[in-house]
């Protein structure tokens, strides 16, 4: 969109319960930096309401979302056009209603990569064991294989899930949790240390070795069990906050049309780091 200084742009974040968001904090700083006016608010709704969220946009005169869980697959059918990575990934993180359109993207995987870019970690060429198949590794799998990682290898207890990956990644090798192969990178996306259930890893420090870095999506703690669990074996590790401040980011040059630099994150990471 043409940004106009005099407008009041009302933006949000859509999901089933959203108490713990940080998305609000994080936009309103983003917006802040751009010297842009707007509000970012939580909007909770049920899966009978969510069908009727284009019409709702459009009565709220609400220009963009992101989408959190459950509603990320539910609302790739929902919006009028599905862009090329979110097609290809099942999921959308973000809409853009522009001109009567609801547009539906996906970020997850640019704020993947942005995370181990600011951690010095080149993807290119590694090998990469993805824990979880649920809907979240989809977003690190279009991105890790975008950055033509080696070798990708979801590691997960649902083997119908992870066949399910497999029809829609060809190019990745799953197997269970007690098969994880020796690898470079070894990223958790499953809910397991997540607050308020902290103290537990999902896997031992047996399979952590195998690995040179490790990573959570979890960002509550910011340390995690497994992380801990790589850091006494040695491990560099990179924890979850940034991938969710630079997803952030990616929404916002959607719907502000600019590019924007990925640095304007790091202060607020750094500020909500500390909650953690």
């Amino acid at each position: 969109m043409d940004v106009n200084k005099n407008t009041n742009y009302r933006l949000g974040i859509l999901g089933e319960k959203l108490s713990h968001s940080l998305s609000p904090e994080i936009h309103q700083d983003l917006m802040g930096q751009l010297n842009i006016q707007g509000t970012y608010q939580k909007f909770e709704m049920t899966a009978d309401e969510v069908p009727l969220l284009k019409p709702f946009m459009e009565k709220e005169n609400i220009v963009g979302m992101n989408v959190t869980i459950p509603y990320k697959e539910t609302v790739c059918r929902l919006v009028d056009i599905l862009e090329p990575a979110a097609a290809k990934i099942g999921a959308v993180n973000t809409i853009f209603l522009k001109s009567g359109v609801l547009y539906g993207y996906n970020t997850d995987f640019l704020g993947v990569v942005s995370m181990f870019r600011k951690a010095n970690i080149a993807l290119l060429g590694k090998k990469i064991v993805i824990l979880g198949s649920g809907g979240a590794s989809r977003a690190l799998i279009y991105g890790f294989h975008k950055e033509q990682a080696a070798q990708i290898t979801v590691a997960a207890r649902n083997q119908t899930a992870s066949s399910v990956l497999k029809k829609q990644f060809p190019y990745i090798a799953i197997c269970t949790l007690d098969e994880i192969p020796d690898g470079d990178i070894i990223i958790n996306t499953t809910p397991i240390g997540m607050y308020p259930n902290a103290g537990k890893s999902p896997v031992s420090k047996e399979i952590v070795k195998k690995f040179k870095i490790a990573s959570d999506i979890v960002y509550n703690p910011l340390m995690t069990e497994f992380l801990l669990t790589a850091q006494e074996q040695g491990l560099q590790i990179v924890t979850g906050l940034m991938m969710l401040v630079d997803q952030a980011i990616g929404a916002e040059e959607i719907w502000f049309g600019r590019k924007l630099d990925y640095t304007m994150g790091n202060n607020i990471h750094d500020e909500l780091s500390r909650k953690f």
